[in-house]
């Protein structure tokens, strides 16, 4: 994957971060839409859309779970319990004697338990704790197919089976009884966002290289594909609750995010897929790809993290003065955060796994 259409995808990465904060501070109202594009985003980059067709066989070996996981934890583990310990002695959010409730830092700590939004870490987890058995039993599905199916035809295959398997997640994971514990209630683990995003990785797959094997198709594509993505970034906007709702009173307290999750998932899948493909120079690319975006995108793990943190302390502003400060305080600290602590052990995890 080029640089610049990484960048694009970062770039999706801050406008759902944008969309978070802005419905955490009083307006739009799309947080559940912003939340469905990053456990998509999060599905697609498991199952490694840019790395070689038979990366799923290095999960045959042991050490490659362990290697997956310990750069999980340290990508996660470090930065949220910097800002957890930040909100338990900083800012009173959580408390360091409560070991029952959710207000219990160990307990958000060990995402056995979450208060406000962290709720999202604690499925982003459950993810990442099955998701190297998932990609071992892609892998196995692979090896056994592949002694009647093409290997061309084979990430087309994995595509459909795990559109199934969706579909399958969504009936029977409620059924299992398995649940996550948070604000106060319990919620069930959102696998099939995630696994959405898994088989639009296989999707790309697919498609890249039918698409840029003619360039009457890739100027098509370019054209098409450009249209689907403004589209889909303009939808995020004007399907708002507020903004529903003041065309038709019947849309107050519609929110698309958590009453159409599967298909907004679906549609942010999409985007990352067409990003992918899009050529660099597109319009579309270079404007989710701008640096600000990217570098924003990059921190927005720790934007995620602070910003519900501080809205409590500036209730009394107006719902737009509240965001513009959240805003600017959360880029501030998350900027520090990614600077200085994230990315430093990014490098210092991929330094030691190359050795």
């Amino acid at each position: 994957m080029n640089q610049s259409k990484s960048n694009s995808i970062q770039g999706l990465r801050f406008w759902a971060i944008g969309l978070i904060v802005a419905s955490h501070c009083g307006f739009l109202s799309q947080g559940g839409l912003g939340n469905c594009i990053f456990f998509a985003m999060s599905g697609f980059f498991a199952c490694q859309p840019f790395a070689d067709d038979d990366y799923e066989y290095g999960y045959f070996s042991p050490a490659n779970f362990i290697k997956y996981y310990i750069k999980r934890i340290l990508r996660i583990m470090p930065v949220a319990w910097l800002v957890m310990a930040f909100a338990a002695w900083g800012l009173r959010y959580l408390d360091f004697r409560d070991f029952t409730t959710e207000n219990s830092l160990l307990l958000n700590m060990l995402f056995l338990n979450s208060k406000g939004h962290l709720w999202f870490l604690q499925q982003e987890v459950f993810f990442y704790i099955l998701a190297p058995f998932m990609i071992l039993i892609i892998g196995l599905v692979k090896k056994i197919l592949s002694v009647v199916i093409k290997k061309g035809a084979l990430n087309l295959v994995i595509f459909i089976l795990l559109t199934v398997c969706v579909f399958l997640s969504y009936k029977y994971v409620p059924m299992t009884g398995i649940l996550l514990k948070g604000n106060g209630a319990a919620t069930v683990p959102m696998l099939w966002l995630f696994l959405i995003g898994m088989s639009f990785a296989y999707l790309y797959k697919v498609l890249r290289s039918d698409i840029r094997a003619s360039k009457s198709i890739a100027s098509l594509f370019s054209v098409v594909g450009s249209m689907f993505v403004v589209t889909c970034l303009i939808l995020t906007i004007v399907t708002s609750e507020e903004i529903l709702s003041g065309i038709d009173a019947k849309y107050a307290g519609f929110y698309v995010g958590w009453e159409h999750q599967i298909i907004c998932a679906y549609l942010a899948a999409a985007v990352m897929v067409t990003l992918a493909l899009l050529p660099k120079s597109s319009l579309v690319n270079r404007f989710l790809g701008n640096s600000a975006f990217t570098v924003l995108g990059n921190a927005s793990f720790s934007l995620y993290l602070i910003h519900f943190f501080l809205i409590g302390y500036f209730a009394e502003l107006s719902v737009y003065s509240r965001f513009l400060v959240v805003g600017v305080l959360s880029i501030a600290m998350a900027l520090m955060l990614y600077n200085y602590v994230e990315k430093p052990i990014m490098a210092a995890s991929k330094k030691w796994f190359r050795k």
